[in-house]
């Protein structure tokens, strides 16, 4: 007995140390890409839930906004007159402002010299103005030539940084120095550089404190700010620790852990409007009491999409860059630094988390094994979180989660290779064409194999593959079929998974029904969830052909809830369990529709009504089915609502909505700017391109006073 217990305990600890070895070589060689945009979401997703929502907006960095307000009231933005910047930095400047950040771009206007000249002296009495450019690689294609030297002319020596060699080297080299015309420049105080580098998933998490450009280094915009706010003489760097060390002139130091890049991680303080913004219009106009600047940090900047200072961040999907600014001084000024595990920590957490699961999960049996996985992983989800909410450290998340499940695994592998050949037992199933439900009740109740029916609420999903006919085109017949049948199978396990029955294959379409012949309560929902694997099941289907180069499958899918006609349907020689009525004909129907929508799932409202509670759906129209009269609301199915989605995808969603609702309350104008916001988010969102194009047609078609807004499909 203790050989067998010292046996099993030697086996789990080679196990688990053995997956954490594979999935650090996974995460830091094979999988880095993989790994880092899984880890990045769980990162995401802690910094959202971290932040507390706040009564009152915070004020040490004062946000001047070029707004939607500053824009009606004074005209384009690029219209106005350099006098507008000039007067703003001047009552900025006269109420006291401690610093001002001018988060813009600054071009000289050749055609009305005067005012680049009353922006430049306003900049110098104020004394106290921070000014932007950017560097950016040479672009030969568009007469970018790299520059041998900072534009001649530029002789503002506060530009310039001094980094001991170790950071130096680190830095990121850039080869152009933009704008070329340093006339601002000279006339500011400071100035930094407004380079943003998202991570390649597209969000921006970090911030690089310098840049390289001919040999100097230049600090960013806020940092630049934060440099002179704490009066920092000296800039050191712990090359061991990767920590950037500020030197103060009272002998203070900050000290801010970096990346292998010397970036900084950016702390966000909370989402859009967690700074105060006041319209630029309202300085303009010294509508707002002079004292409230006195010695307040000022960043002038604009939140307008339409100006291209929007950014993806972890915390929202479109963030002004010069809230970024105020987030990156606020944390500066603050100390609100996140730091992230060193690399021998991190191997050594893997390796523990290893240890521990491979023990712990060797000795248990199954469902206390599945009960030991599940608190292990939410005790790792709960100590990420907490440390990232109580000591601002950023735990991996997702390889320890891995290490865990994959122990799981293995040590029941290993049990049932070694241990457990004796208890195997396999059921064999009499029929490939039902679902084990159907048999148990074929079993029990053999008059059912007679003809006849009975009336029954079911739900009914359709699923059909997109282009199949050019597709079969272009293979041969042995190809055709084994692909086909290959599909066939993955998608039938997720039928039978969900508890549904096989109605029939009719070519490359499945047809399922949910909740006959065995009463479902949850037969909506079975089916909901059904269709969701299906299409989660065909895009990892989709990755592994394309490696083998078959052609992509795409499949729509309709499903509909009604009271149907369920039995055994033909004749005495032969028939089939199915159903028959007006929900089943609907739902085919609504297999079809998704073309119209370019969607994937698309409901019935009575499906609706008994899942919407369960998942998360958008309307897609009032529609009227070929052969019908009485038009249905139709829905396309989107996910459950546990799952997470990204943030883009649900402003996408909220952008449609409200577009959707002007465009039932015939506001076409309304209707078709919410649709071209959703569309800039996800330019490829069949439902939003639709209905634009309705919206332009209405704009210059406007319909009857009898227009409900009902679509008739004039197809199948």
């Amino acid at each position: 007995m203790k050989n067998k217990t010292f046996s099993r305990a030697f086996a789990g600890t080679l196990i688990g140390l053995t997956t954490a070895v594979l999935v650090w070589a996974l995460s830091t060689f094979l999988l880095k890409g993989f790994f880092f945009s899984l880890e990045a979401r769980s990162y995401d997703w802690r910094m959202r839930k971290k932040i507390t929502p706040m009564r009152n907006p915070l004020e040490d960095v004062v946000i001047i906004d070029v707004d939607a307000f500053s824009v009606k009231k004074l005209g384009k933005f690029h219209y106005w007159p350099r006098t507008y910047r000039a007067k703003v930095i001047t009552n900025l400047s006269e109420a006291g402002a401690h610093l001002i950040g001018l988060d813009l771009i600054l071009d000289p206007d050749f055609r009305h010299g005067e005012e680049d000249q009353a922006l430049q002296q306003a900049m110098r009495q104020a004394g106290n103005v921070c000014a932007a450019f950017y560097l950016s690689l040479a672009d030969s294609a568009n007469f970018l030539p790299a520059m041998s030297a900072p534009p001649g002319g530029l002789h503002n020596k506060a530009l310039l940084h001094q980094v001991p060699p170790a950071l130096y080297h680190l830095l990121l080299a850039l080869d152009r120095f933009e704008p070329e015309y340093p006339d601002f420049l000279n006339a500011a105080a400071c100035a930094g550089f407004v380079n943003m580098f998202p991570d390649p998933d597209g969000v921006l998490r970090r911030l690089p404190l310098f840049l390289r450009f001919n040999e100097n280094v230049y600090a960013a915009l806020s940092v630049q700010m934060a440099l002179k706010l704490l009066e920092v003489e000296n800039i050191d760097y712990n090359a061991e620790k990767k920590i950037v060390i500020l030197r103060r002139k009272n002998g203070e130091e900050v000290r801010i852990p970096t990346t292998k890049r010397g970036q900084m991680l950016i702390n966000f303080a909370g989402p859009y409007q967690s700074f105060r913004y006041i319209p630029f219009y309202d300085v303009l106009m010294k509508r707002i009491p002079p004292q409230y600047f006195k010695d307040r940090v000022v960043l002038i900047g604009t939140s307008l999409p339409g100006l291209y200072d929007l950014r993806v961040t972890p915390v929202q999907a479109a963030f002004p860059g010069v809230e970024i600014n105020a987030n990156i001084i606020h944390q500066i000024l603050n100390r609100q630094f996140i730091r992230l595990l060193p690399t021998w920590w991190e191997i050594g957490l893997l390796l523990g988390v290893g240890l521990l699961a491979g023990l712990l999960l060797i000795f248990l049996r199954p469902v206390a094994g599945l009960v030991a996985t599940a608190l292990l992983t939410f005790l790792l989800v709960l100590g990420g979180f907490f440390a990232l909410a109580e000591y601002s450290l950023w735990l991996p998340l997702v390889t320890p989660l891995l290490v865990v499940i994959l122990s799981f695994t293995f040590d029941y592998v290993y049990r049932y290779l070694s241990e457990e050949k004796d208890k195997r037992q396999i059921r064999q199933v009499f029929s490939h064409y039902v679902s084990p439900s159907v048999v148990e009740v074929l079993l029990e109740h053999p008059e059912k194999v007679g003809l006849g029916g009975e009336k029954k609420v079911c739900t009914v999903l359709f699923s059909d593959l997109a282009g199949f006919t050019s597709i079969s085109e272009k293979m041969p017949p042995e190809e055709l079929v084994q692909l086909l049948n290959e599909y066939h199978t993955e998608m039938t396990e997720i039928i039978f998974q969900y508890q549904g029955m096989l109605d029939k294959y009719e070519g490359d379409a499945i047809m399922a029904v949910f909740g006959a012949p065995v009463e479902i309560e949850n037969h909506a929902e079975l089916a909901c969830r059904t269709a969701l694997k299906m299409q989660q099941r065909l895009r990892e289907l989709r990755d592994i052909w394309s490696d083998l180069n078959k052609p992509a499958l795409s499949a729509r899918i309709g499903i509909n809830t009604g009271e149907m006609v369920v039995g055994n349907m033909g004749s005495r020689l032969r028939f089939d369990y199915t159903v028959i009525g007006d929900p089943v004909n609907l739902a085919a129907r609504l297999e079809n529709a998704n073309k119209v929508y370019d969607t994937q799932i698309m409901i019935g409202e009575n499906t609706y009504q008994l899942v919407k509670d369960q998942f998360i759906f958008r309307p897609l129209d009032l529609l009227r089915v070929k052969g019908k009269q009485k038009p249905v609301r139709v829905f396309e199915l989107i996910a459950t609502k546990e799952e997470p989605l990204p943030a883009d995808f649900l402003e996408m969603l909220h952008q449609f909505q409200q577009g959707f609702d002007y465009y039932l309350n015939r506001n076409w104008e309304w209707a078709a700017n919410h649709f071209r916001q959703a569309l800039q988010i996800r330019h490829d969102d069949g439902p939003s391109r639709l209905y634009l194009l309705r919206c332009q047609e209405f704009l210059l078609n406007p319909p009857g006073k009898e227009w409900d807004g009902v679509f008739t499909m004039k197809t199948k």
